[in-house]
């Protein structure tokens, strides 16, 4: 009799194992479904949240709590989120034909997050990228329909327009930073502190200039066969002030929109510049072969120079504009900037504010440091 019930027993407890097993499994699945309820439900939450920043044109915009793509209109705002983001994939649409190569190299996740090439440019392919935020002058480069339907679409509209001066430029670097998130908010600000920086140490250096020893400066690039010049609107006007330049167009079509204008070549032989500034090493070599320019005091002493490019163009409004100053005074008065060693100022660019190490076949190509004579 107690044999049949240990045999009773036993069976019960070994039909009791699968019950306990198939309970436990399905209480794990519940359990997961409620952690990954939860986990969705955090993520909308998270999705919904949103915050303010302010345009440069002193307006609110409210933007996701938590930004993770954006569509900058122009290429050197590309620049400068891919600077404070430390390359971290935010820039999902950028304008594609004004990104660099090389800024790809120095910023493969621009490839990586964007392998269908979206371009900001176009509404359609912004749309398409995801992109939760559009910025930069957006007043000149979207219509007001263009940016109603960015904001039926769910995608803010950021103006970012400062590009004359250095308060304006910082203050863009500014909001950028504030658009992507607080991490970058705070590189943005460390940033502004060097930019002015390089600013405030060209200024100080050329201040032992004597104001009737400064020289006569035309930045000139090749434009149809002619020429374009720039004047005081301008960001690269201020660089040369700051270096101890002396704009001979600075006030050369100051009253019409843009930054400068063409300029034909009896003017540039009659303002006689003792410094030329190209745009480029292909620039200078045009503009040492033409003859109209030969009696410039600029080329009869071999003093003009192509302005370098890094992953942009330093003349330009990006971020590597912070070298612009110091390199100009190097370039005009290079005993007073004898002390201003650019390949270790561009060394310790890249690796601060890029995290990129800067081989020595680069810095060349960026100094034009093997430009011809």
């Amino acid at each position: 009799m107690k044999a049949s019930k240990s045999v009773k027993s036993a069976k019960s407890a070994t039909s009791a194992k699968p019950k306990a097993l198939a309970t436990s499994l399905a209480l794990a699945k519940a359990l997961a479904l409620v952690v990954a309820l939860v986990l969705s439900l955090g993520s909308l939450a998270l999705a919904q949240e949103t915050r303010t920043v302010i345009d440069s044109l002193g307006q609110p915009v409210v933007v996701p709590k938590v930004v993770t793509k954006v569509a900058p209109v122009i290429p050197a705002f590309a620049q400068v989120a891919e600077m404070l983001t430390r390359g971290a994939g935010k820039v999902v649409a950028y304008p594609t034909a004004g990104i660099s190569d090389y800024m790809k190299k120095v910023f493969p996740d621009l490839v990586r997050v964007n392998p269908k090439g979206y371009d900001s440019r176009s509404m359609e392919d912004v749309i398409a990228s995801g992109a939760q935020v559009v910025y930069g002058p957006v007043g000149l480069m979207l219509s007001d329909s263009q940016k109603t339907m960015y904001k039926e679409a769910g995608i803010s509209v950021v103006a970012v327009n400062g590009l004359r001066t250095v308060e304006e430029m910082s203050q863009s670097f500014a909001i950028i930073g504030d658009i992507l998130g607080e991490v970058e908010a705070k590189r943005a600000q460390e940033f502004v502190q060097y930019y002015k920086g390089n600013v405030a140490k060209a200024a100080r250096l050329s201040s032992q200039v004597p104001q009737e020893k400064k020289l006569r400066v035309l930045f000139l690039y090749g434009s149809g066969g002619g020429y374009r010049t720039i004047n005081k609107n301008d960001i690269s006007h201020h660089y040369l002030t700051a270096a101890g330049g002396i704009n001979l167009a600075a006030d050369y079509l100051a009253n019409a929109p843009g930054m400068g204008g063409t300029i034909d070549k009896e003017t540039i032989v009659n303002w006689d510049p003792e410094v030329i500034f190209s745009s480029s090493p292909v620039d200078r070599l045009d503009l040492l072969a033409d003859t109209s320019l030969a009696v410039t005091s600029a080329v009869q002493n071999g003093r003009v120079y192509a302005c370098p490019k890094g992953i942009f163009v330093w003349f330009a409004r990006s971020a590597e504009g912070a070298l612009m100053p110091l390199w100009l005074g190097t370039k005009l008065y290079p005993d007073i900037f004898k002390d201003v060693d650019m390949k270790d100022v561009v060394r310790d660019y890249f690796a601060n504010f890029y995290n990129y190490r800067l081989p020595n076949d680069e810095l060349s190509t960026i100094l034009n440091l093997t430009e011809a004579k």
